[in-house]
């Protein structure tokens, strides 16, 4: 479009819009004359002009551009923020990753280490010291020593 804004938009249609049947026909160029509703050729030479565009009707077309062209920056401002807010979720997500590859090599490195310690213990033998235990104290409670066990009738256990 060779100008911009409202006025271009129009000026542009008026340079490029469709003949009227009797401007196609004798190759005329039709502009439209608000004044009259009718391209300036037919209204010139009187004749009849199908390409009707009245100030009514060009004022409506008018508002309609403004709206159309209101609604179409709201919804560029509309991608401005969504791409703003995909920015800010798209470095979140970075971020989170990077958080989440650390806390895993930690927690690697960790259990590697652990796994270290359990290696060296296996390798060291560890003595299994048994502590003796003084059986003279269970004396005084009246339990039976090991040649009265022996001596007992021991019938009475499931031995199945």
């Amino acid at each position: 479009m060779p100008t911009q804004g409202v006025h271009g938009f129009f000026v542009f249609c008026f340079q490029t819009m469709a003949p009227c049947s009797r401007g196609e026909r004798l190759g005329l160029s039709c502009k439209v004359r608000l004044s009259t509703g009718r391209c300036g050729e037919c209204n010139d030479s009187n004749g009849t002009c199908d390409l009707v565009l009245t100030r009514k009707k060009w004022e409506a077309m008018k508002k309609e551009h403004r709206k159309l062209h209101e609604e179409a920056l709201a919804a560029e401002e509309g991608v401005e923020r969504a791409h703003a807010a995909l920015a800010v979720a798209l470095a979140k997500r970075s971020r989170l990753s990077k958080q989440l590859l650390y806390v895993e090599d930690r927690a690697a490195r960790a259990l590697d280490k652990q796994e270290e310690i359990f290696e060296k213990a296996e390798l060291v033998e560890i003595p299994v010291v048994v502590p003796e235990l003084d059986l003279s104290s269970l004396d005084s409670l009246g339990v039976p020593g090991e040649a009265e066990m022996a001596a007992m009738d021991w019938s009475f256990v499931d031995q199945g």
